[in-house]
């Protein structure tokens, strides 16, 4: 149109302007059609009856503001108008032309209605939506059919046939279309194969275990804590001589037959059990036997339910008889073959079984071993704990024993803390046999290690196991035998062997007896026959820190004896009371001569044995030695093992502040060495810690072990403790202790033992020895 008009005014044909105008008004639904000038006033239209008159006044949907923006902007705006169901549009005419008719005209609006073709369109839309959904009600409804068939029909039959998988009548031959469906009744069949297994493994394992406690002889009782319900088994009830139907379900059944001496003790132990104040329940006691008599029993629990919160719902538990092995605590003067205490049988019976066991060896052709099981640091706990306490340990290592490997063998007790066990049938091979017995061995000492509850104590104890393996062809006299088993115990002892050694012949020539050592110590002091040696330990600069004081004894008849064996044997006698004092008045003579020279005198320090330590006496024994020498305690030092504390570590901790209140300095060996809970340190200024030697061993090679070391001495340092590194033999391991920031060094890389002279001689020059890695 804006063509039109520009070539109507340049020819002055203004009939076709309103020819082009009527031809648009024959379309219907054209509403209006006009062509306005500046003033909005009319000059052509669809309708004759609108010419010259303002569009403002004559048209409803016009806007003149609208017709002023569009020529403004010299652009069309085209409007829907939802309200009238229209379409209005401003088009501005071209005003550059030459030929404009910009004077007359300046603008088409048009508004085009729509009304007739929303409807059309709505009729279309829902008759497509009509369409659209019925075809998908129906690919629906198909589809539902298609799942139901294919998932979740097959689905249900699984569910209903996995609801009776435990059944006779499971059934899993259901038709499944799909790969998913197939595989899960697949899986189904699966599970039903395997808990069909495990109920058959789980039948066969309840019948071997209830095979092995027959076979065991042990009787089983299961507490429901809640209800108080107690169920206890046949066995359980023969023990104390009833018949199955004689005895109620009910706690008091046992309550009400424990004796009333070891009552208080064996509630509070179950007691302490339950509210998770020890890892195990373990009690041996006495229980009124049908017939009025009392019987030893070993009892044990353990906790197998607890509730949501935690709390212990059932505990299930076993007793053995073992009053042919725990009597009483009072010497028994009837039984001339048994050993009081325990009631095991002593070293006479001991010799005729050995005897026997020779001769069932030989007949059968099988291997035989004898067990020597010694205590480690029994005598220590005695000290500390009174002979009462450990007279009651004794009586549940004894029963733990008996009640474990009496149908192995023999169990008999040789002395205050030694133990032994004959054990037959070890087979043909001896390979094999050796295997057999260390294995033997090894459940031993598990078996003792686990831990103990006396009085409200916990009592942790090891043990050591030599043992002899024999075939019996070669008759030997009993002596004989626990002679070699005692070598081989001795050989138990090191660190390497793992706590269980096998007697070699070789053994003999390498150890001399600690029977026969005990002997000679009686003498070694008297005779002349110890001597002191002193080893420096220097800081970084070579300077002298402290001299540790070293015992020697060389027999006239066995040479130098290792201060490792001669020292053990001490312990388990009284006489490293006697040889540590001598020590000391050894140590205050040199330090009294060294200082009437003027000498600057190192820090001595002496090592002392944990038994020694808790001996009551202690302290002011030594307290008196040192006034009486008019020394300075602060020369002093004492080094003590990580294990004072194992039994009464508060009454170590106060005898620790007691004789540094004195001035005494106090020393850790072997810190590091896990004998000693870190807690247990908390309060104790020590003047300075050694280094457990162990971490020596393979510094050189693995740099974990390295890392450990520099994890401890930073450990060490953070409270404020020097560490010693001990036991240097080369460059390399002290060239990495001294990366490690460790405090002190000692060794032979750093200076031999050397004899009081030699000793004497480096004080008084004030040489620095030379720790350059």
């Amino acid at each position: 149109m804006s063509h039109v008009i520009e070539s109507s005014v340049m020819t002055q044909d203004f009939e076709r302007i309103e020819q082009e105008v009527a031809l648009v008004s024959t379309d219907q639904n054209m509403m209006a059609y006009v062509i306005l000038d500046s003033a909005s006033d009319i000059k052509f239209a669809n309708h004759i009856i609108w010419r010259e008159s303002n569009a403002i006044n004559v048209l409803e949907g016009y806007s003149a503001d609208k017709h002023r923006a569009s020529i403004g902007s010299n652009k069309p705006n085209v409007i829907v108008n939802f309200e009238r169901l229209s379409i209005q549009a401003y088009y501005p005419l071209n005003s550059n032309s030459r030929f404009s008719y910009s004077n007359m005209v300046e603008l088409i609006y048009l508004e085009y209605d729509i009304a007739n073709l929303l409807s059309e369109a709505s009729e279309s839309l829902l008759k497509r939506f009509i369409e659209i959904w019925g075809l998908g009600a129906i690919v629906l409804t198909l589809f539902y059919v298609l799942l139901h068939y294919a998932f979740i029909r097959p689905l249900s039959q699984l569910s209903r046939a996995a609801k009776n998988i435990d059944k006779p009548d499971f059934n899993t031959n259901i038709i499944c279309v799909t790969r998913e469906m197939t595989t899960l009744r697949d899986y189904l069949n699966l599970v039903k194969g395997r808990l069909y297994r495990s109920q058959k493994r789980l039948n066969n394992a309840e019948q071997r275990w209830l095979f092995a406690v027959e076979g065991a002889r042990n009787g089983i009782w299961d507490w429901a804590i809640a209800t108080g319900d107690v169920f206890v088994s046949d066995r359980w009830k023969e023990i104390l001589g009833y018949q199955p139907y004689e005895l109620d379900n009910d706690y008091s059944v046992w309550e009400s037959r424990l004796h009333r001496d070891d009552k208080p003790q064996v509630l509070n132990t179950l007691q302490n059990y339950i509210n998770n104040q020890h890892d195990e329940y373990e009690s041996v006691h006495r229980l009124r036997h049908k017939d009025g008599r009392y019987i030893w029993v070993l009892d044990r629990g353990k906790i197998v339910e607890w509730d949501e919160l935690g709390r212990p719902l059932r505990i299930i538990g076993t007793i053995t008889d073992v009053s042919g092995d725990v009597k009483s605590q009072r010497i028994s003067v009837d039984k001339p073959n048994h050993n009081g205490l325990t009631d095991l049988i002593n070293r006479e019976v001991l010799a005729d079984q050995l005897y026997d066991l020779q001769v069932l060896s030989r007949k059968s052709g099988q291997f035989s071993a004898l067990l020597m099981i010694n205590l480690d640091n029994f005598k220590l706990i005695n000290d500390a704990l009174g002979r009462q306490l450990g007279d009651r340990l004794l009586m549940q290592i004894a029963a733990r024993l008996s009640g474990s490997f009496a149908n192995a063998g023999t169990v008999a007790r040789l002395g205050a803390d030694e133990f032994v066990i004959l054990a037959k049938n070890f087979g043909h091979d001896i390979d094999q046999a050796n295997k057999r017995a260390l294995a033997l061995a090894s459940e031993v000492r598990q078996l003792i290690g686990r831990g103990f509850t006396i009085s409200e104590q916990n009592l942790s104890i090891t043990a050591r196991v030599g043992l002899v393996v024999f075939d019996g062809i070669e008759s030997l006299e009993p002596q004989v035998l626990l002679a070699r088993a005692d070598s081989a115990l001795e050989q138990a002892k090191d660190s390497r062997s793992n706590g269980c050694a096998i007697y070699q012949p070789e053994l003999d020539q390498q150890h001399v007896q600690p029977i026969k050592l005990q002997s000679e110590l009686k003498l070694a002091i008297h005779n002349k026959q110890m001597s002191l040696v002193y080893q420096p330990v220097v800081d970084h600069a070579g300077q002298l820190n402290s001299v540790e004081v070293l015992m020697r004894w060389y027999h006239p008849q066995f040479g130098y004896i290792s201060p490792r064996k001669f020292i053990a044997a001490a312990e388990v006698t009284d006489y490293i009371f006697e040889i540590e004092l001598w020590a000391l008045d050894q140590v205050l003579l040199l330090i009294n001569s060294l200082l009437q020279t003027n000498s600057t005198v190192p820090v001595m320090s002496l090592n002392i044995s944990s038994r020694h330590f808790h001996q009551d006496h202690f302290a002011h024994v030594v307290i008196s030695r040192i006034s009486a020498a008019h020394i300075s305690p602060k020369l002093l030092q004492f080094e003590l093992a990580e294990d004072i504390f194992k039994v009464n570590a508060d009454d170590a901790r106060n005898k620790i502040i007691e004789l540094q209140a004195y001035g005494i300095n106090i020393a850790m060996d072997d810190f590091g060495g896990g004998s000693c809970g870190v807690h247990q340190l908390q309060g104790i200024s020590f003047s300075q810690v050694k280094l457990a030697a162990v971490y020596l061993e393979e510094i050189e090679y693995n740099p974990e072990t390295f890392n450990i070391v520099n994890a401890v001495v930073e450990f060490a340092n953070k409270l404020n403790l020097p560490v010693v590194a001990k036991q240097i033999e080369n460059k390399k391991q002290l060239n990495l202790l001294t990366h490690a920031n460790c405090s002190g060094f000692q060794g032979y890389i750093i200076s031999r033992p050397l004899d009081q002279d030699d000793i004497t001689q480096l004080i008084k020059t004030q040489l620095s020895l030379s720790v350059a890695p």
